[in-house]
């Protein structure tokens, strides 16, 4: 059996990002995709929930405690086994109701369970590294592994120098593909000059349409990519670290959520937002949401409004959005639809905020007037 090759890195966010999921029964791999696993674990034909339970267990200890895969198989193994969850059988497909017979636990099951498993949660926190120090080091280096196991496009990105918030890295952050061992490596401007390297063009993405049988979702998937390996995991997984913050800000003291979210929008992590939001509901920039006339009271900046004022290029600056919170508590409203537009005395800044279909307050636009 090939070994599993990881770098050594510091485990925590790693280990957070682990833990931070939830659980969800799937009974194949398309079940679930692409951001939805960084939302929650899951293993298919796992039909029950302490089964599911007792396999994440293993795989917390091998992510926080560096348990080898031959650990981990010998610790899971006679647990699936007695409990029923090995070798082949027969299980009913919920989504067809027919009869199939399946594969259970078995010893490359384990080692795909472990594998993948350790190298998304490892990229998850690589990436929040990677935006924690991207002022001083906003160059990635595709790194691959150059032997006869190497994809062919995969060894074509190798030595690939892009910055941290270029789109490519949306789909092509690795891993990128069932036992893909490709890296990144995180260099500064001095460290280029170092090592002889230069910044890369973008490589030309081609891609193949691909249908997901089970869901009847067609897409396009860019060629050396593995289906549901064509997002960028520390995106979606901060993504979902944002949302999770939003509900318990809903439910927080008022004066506790103003000084959290005044304390969030202070930090550098609001400063890579704006360059690079990713996906998921947004940033919490202010609470008033029940105010504007939402359900509730975190106002949220979503990625949208990022994306399109960036290209617009009319997006303004931290220290901006961190007066948002006064223009709601003190601002005048006015309403034309569902739009409504809140300006304060002496404040240099429009904003139009709207109700989204789950009734959240969110900005869709935050803009200088001129005097």
């Amino acid at each position: 059996m090939a070994g599993i090759e990881i770098e050594p890195l510091a485990p925590q966010e790693a280990i957070d990002a682990f833990r931070r999921k939830g659980y969800r029964v799937t009974f194949d791999w398309r079940d679930m995709e692409r951001e939805e696993h960084s939302r929650d674990f899951t293993v298919a034909k796992v039909a029950t929930l302490d089964l599911l339970m007792d396999i994440r267990e293993a795989m917390d200890r091998a992510i926080a405690e560096g348990t080898t895969l031959r650990q981990f198989e010998r610790d899971l193994t006679p647990i699936l086994q007695e409990k029923g969850w090995w070798g082949r059988d027969v299980m009913v497909d919920p989504l067809t109701g027919e009869e199939r017979e399946v594969q259970l636990g078995s010893p490359r099951r384990l080692q795909t369970i472990y594998d993948t498993n350790l190298r998304m949660s490892y990229a998850a926190g690589r990436w929040q590294q990677v935006e924690a120090v991207a002022a001083r080091r906003p160059w990635l280096r595709y790194v691959a592994v150059l032997d006869e196991r190497t994809r062919q496009q995969h060894r074509q990105w190798h030595n690939t120098v892009l910055r941290w918030d270029d789109p490519w890295w949306d789909t092509h952050f690795p891993p990128n593909g069932w036992n893909c061992r490709c890296t990144i490596q995180q260099l500064s401007d001095a460290d280029l000059v170092r090592m002889g390297l230069r910044p890369s063009e973008p490589p030309d993405v081609t891609s193949r349409m691909w249908t997901n049988r089970r869901t009847g979702e067609v897409r396009e998937v860019p060629r050396g990519i593995d289906p549901g390996f064509d997002y960028n995991v520390g995106r979606a997984n901060l993504g979902h670290m944002r949302d999770v913050a939003v509900s318990k800000l809903d439910g927080a003291h008022d004066d506790l959520a103003r000084e959290t979210i005044a304390a969030l929008m202070r930090g550098q992590p609001f400063g890579s937002y704006l360059r690079s939001p990713g996906q998921g509901a947004g940033w919490p920039v202010a609470t008033g949401g029940l105010k504007l006339g939402g359900r509730f009271p975190t106002v949220t900046l979503p990625p949208a409004t990022v994306q399109r004022q960036v290209s617009e290029g009319t997006l303004p600056g931290p220290a901006d959005w961190q007066r948002v919170q006064a223009m709601i508590d003190a601002g005048r409203v006015t309403q034309q639809g569902n739009v409504r537009h809140v300006v304060l005395n002496g404040e240099p800044h429009v904003m139009e905020v709207e109700t989204s279909a789950e009734g959240r307050i969110i900005v869709t636009s935050l803009r200088r007037v001129e005097p």
